[in-house]
């Protein structure tokens, strides 16, 4: 024990019989220390383990005074108790903590003679440092399980649930005295949950850990996903003793994997869409271009005029088609929104969803909106419309209806107007899609934004569409939507977009007709692709240029580099095997600084062109595109350049 005072004993020795054998045998039989001591602290009888912790002999520790042993405190302690025990004849006990850290936990009990009154004390001293630090231990263990982020279920061999911590009731709703003694069975919902439930029971009964997603109840009956892990409790032996459930819910998780695999989607099609709109678009741009100088060559009267009129408009719808396609597979950053009009992107899904769509399903358009410009991401944009749309459709399955697609312009001046509470004040454009179909419940109004929920068979939904609506609208958009619909009477959801405060940027027009803009000027065009090669050619040679034309990046860096001065302008295609154009350009460039050099291609990703425009590229033009558009860009970089060359003569003079 702590503190100990050593002196030599007394001479008073024990009462009579604390020095018999049989007491001593009986005392050196326990393994805590034990001493038997009268009211006024003389020890009569005590043990060897006890007299070893005190630093002394036993023979000079009975018969001498305990107090004369103990540090101060510990003597006040131990004084208090046995006036305690002798006025109460109550047993006592205390804990001690020695210097060295222990923990000694001491039991005193009154010991009584033939009246009943106390005449001596039994003190058993134990040294509890390991239990209570396991004892610590497990309340660290318990306070982390119940202050987990985690759900935690334990339950018994009948899978009965016996605790659930503060996560699980957080997020099931339930109580801990309103789950206790439930089956766990309870919890899961629907076929597959129920397989997994009986997947998990095999795996408890053979002793094995079960992981997997399993879609669980709440006690307000909505759903939620979680992420389960059940592991045997096992005893000694390895006898299992219960089961614990660590449950995460991952509802939200499962929708960001959903994103993720449809950005991973979009980024295949957007791989696909750029690798093909190269070799469509070439095939396009001579159809076009050789249309336009058909158009520009033959006589008005010429009855075959009009057959390159109708060849012309198919290959613009074919253009714009394989824009639309392209729109869909690149994405642009949420930080570089884009002013357009809600109504060109609304006509642009009809035209996609028209076919899908039974014959039995009239769409009409009311585009009542004046100016719907707003400033977002048109493939979000082209989603939420999309989803709408697909969810009208199914819900007018099989007997048909009329799916209406409107647009108009609303001003909210203060809060609650068009059934928008939250919106904020400002000028919007209201979209509105409604449907002739089965309607929504009532139950479900307030679920249909919910993730996973669906009122369609199984199979048929995944419940994210709406959820992915209201995502977009009111994160992306800076908008909100809303519904309204009545079963059997059909839905109409209605979403709410700021207008753009900025004007749309229109795109340069050159002049129809006649090909206005012409020049003398010597130009390197340059393609790997014949045909492309020589309608340009040809189009250019009409247009009064020079033109020298190579097929691919090394011939045209040959006849450049045989005489760098000798041309005007070059004009070359973007994706050629071999050298690419930028990479040509580049070479170009180091040999004559300065050289006006127009790349072209059918799709181009934004760091093309920042390195272009870093180099000194002058101009990239999008394919395919019409006559008119090549020469107004040539004339204007032409003009440019000569206007520059000008500048530098007058400056040098």
């Amino acid at each position: 024990m702590a503190g100990v005072k050593k002196h030599a004993a007394p001479g008073q020795k024990g009462v009579s019989g604390a020095g018999d054998g049989s007491l001593r045998t009986l005392l050196d039989a326990t393994s805590d220390y034990a001493l038997l001591m009268d009211l006024s602290g003389t020890v009569l009888a005590a043990n060897t383990a006890m007299a070893k912790s005190l630093g002394m002999p036993l023979d000079g520790l009975v018969g001498s005074c305990l107090y004369d042993h103990l540090r101060i405190n510990l003597l006040k302690k131990s004084r208090a108790v046995i006036e305690k025990i002798a006025r109460t004849r109550a047993p006592h006990r205390f804990e001690d903590r020695t210097g060295s850290g222990n923990v000694l936990e001491a039991r005193a009990n009154p010991v009584l003679d033939r009246d009943g009154e106390v005449f001596a004390v039994a003190v058993f001293i134990r040294d509890i440092t390991a239990a209570k630090r396991d004892e610590e231990e497990r309340m660290r263990l318990a306070s982390a399980i119940e202050q987990a982020g985690e759900a935690f279920v334990i339950f018994d061999s009948e899978f009965t649930i016996s605790y659930v911590n503060q996560a699980f009731e957080t997020s099931m709703g339930y109580s801990q005295e309103e789950i206790k003694g439930q089956g766990v069975d309870g919890l899961y919902k629907g076929g597959a949950a129920n397989r997994c439930y009986q997947e998990m029971a095999e795996a408890m009964v053979q002793g094995e850990v079960w992981s997997g997603r399993v879609t669980c109840a709440k006690k307000d009956g909505a759903d939620i996903l979680c992420q389960a892990t059940v592991s045997p409790i096992r005893g000694r032996y390895g006898v299992p003793l219960g089961y614990v459930g660590i449950w995460r819910d991952v509802t939200n998780v499962e929708i960001l994997e959903r994103e993720v695999r449809q950005a991973q989607k979009m980024e295949a099609i957007a791989t696909l869409s750029s690798g093909i709109a190269h070799d469509f678009n070439n095939i396009l741009g001579p159809i076009i271009i050789y249309s336009e100088l058909g158009l520009n060559l033959l006589p008005e009267a010429e009855p075959v005029r009009r057959s390159f009129g109708h060849i012309l408009e198919a290959a613009n719808r074919a253009k714009s088609l394989v824009n639309q396609i392209l729109n869909l597979g690149h994405r642009r950053e949420d930080d570089e929104p884009v002013a357009f009009r809600l109504s060109s992107i609304v006509r642009e899904c009809l035209k996609l969803l028209r076919p899908s769509l039974p014959a039995t399903i009239r769409i009409e358009q009311r585009f009542e909106a004046e100016d719907d410009l707003i400033m977002a991401d048109p493939t979000r944009t082209h989603q939420v419309i999309m989803n709408l749309c697909t969810n009208a459709a199914h819900a007018m399955r099989p007997d048909g209806g009329v799916l209406t697609i409107a647009l108009r312009e609303v001003e909210i001046r203060e809060g609650g107007r068009h059934g928008f509470p939250s919106a904020a004040l400002g000028p919007y454009v209201l979209l509105t899609v409604r449907d002739t179909g089965h309607g929504i419940a009532g139950r479900d109004m307030g679920k249909i934004f919910d993730p996973f929920f669906t009122t369609k068979r199984a199979g048929i939904g995944t419940g994210l569409g709406l959820t992915v609506v209201h995502s977009i609208v009111t994160k992306h958009l800076k908008g909100a939507v809303r519904v309204e619909s009545e079963e059997g009477k059909g839905a109409a959801f209605y979403v709410l977009i700021p207008k753009s405060a900025d004007p749309m940027e229109v795109p340069e027009e050159f002049a129809r007709g006649d090909l206005l803009a012409k020049g003398l000027e010597r130009i390197l065009l340059v393609d790997d692709d014949f045909i492309v090669l020589e309608a340009n050619r040809l189009a250019l040679e009409r247009m009064g240029y020079e033109v020298e034309a190579r097929a691919g990046g090394a011939a045209a860096l040959e006849s450049f580099g045989r005489d760098p001065k000798a041309f005007d302008l070059v004009l070359t295609d973007q994706t050629m095997p071999g050298m690419t154009g930028l990479e040509l350009s580049e070479r170009l460039l180091s040999l004559r600084p300065g050289v006006p050099i127009m790349i072209c291609s059918g799709w181009y990703e934004a760091e093309t062109i920042e390195r272009g425009k870093a180099m000194g590229v002058a101009e990239f033009l999008k394919k395919p595109y019409s006559v008119n558009v090549l020469a107004g860009n040539i004339r204007r970089l032409l003009d440019t350049a000569r206007a520059s060359q000008r500048a530098e003569r007058a400056g040098a003079r």
